[in-house]
């Protein structure tokens, strides 16, 4: 005897297998991004961590936006070090792809950009240090 699933259970198996499967990015973390990035770039900025961080998450969001794309900014009570995360939410999975530290420096800061390489990554080091420099993309 065979059994046939209908329509609406064929979509839910489909559903339910895509569960396990990342978009973007198989990490759930940002400790999990920076220990598996595929790029790690790092640059002087001429801005402070707190400063900086803020600046880049509202540049990103205006100029490398994606679907359910999110940053977020985490800063040290001191301002001295900043971290700046790229999300994917979906409704069953958060995916890290995209992690910078800024670190308090003489003059500025030093930006770490960890980040998975995928078709729908942008290059987020020349992205932020171009902003953070010369800004190209200007949010309104």
């Amino acid at each position: 005897m065979h059994h046939r699933l209908g329509p609406s259970a064929a979509l839910l198996a489909a559903l339910l297998g895509l569960g396990g499967c990342s978009f973007i990015s198989p990490d759930a973390t940002a400790e999990a991004l920076r220990s598996n990035a595929d790029r790690r770039v790092s640059f002087r900025v001429p801005v402070s961590p707190a400063n900086a961080c803020p600046k880049a998450a509202r540049m990103l969001m205006w100029c490398a936006g994606g679907p359910s794309f999110h940053y977020r900014c985490n800063i040290s009570p001191d301002g001295g070090k900043a971290e700046l995360t790229g999300v994917l939410e979906a409704v069953y999975r958060t995916e890290f792809f995209m992690v910078t530290d800024f670190v308090r420096d003489s003059g500025g800061s030093v930006a770490t950009v960890h980040q998975r390489d995928g078709v729908l990554i942008y290059d987020y080091a020349a992205r932020i240090e171009r902003y953070l420099t010369n800004p190209d993309c200007q949010p309104r």
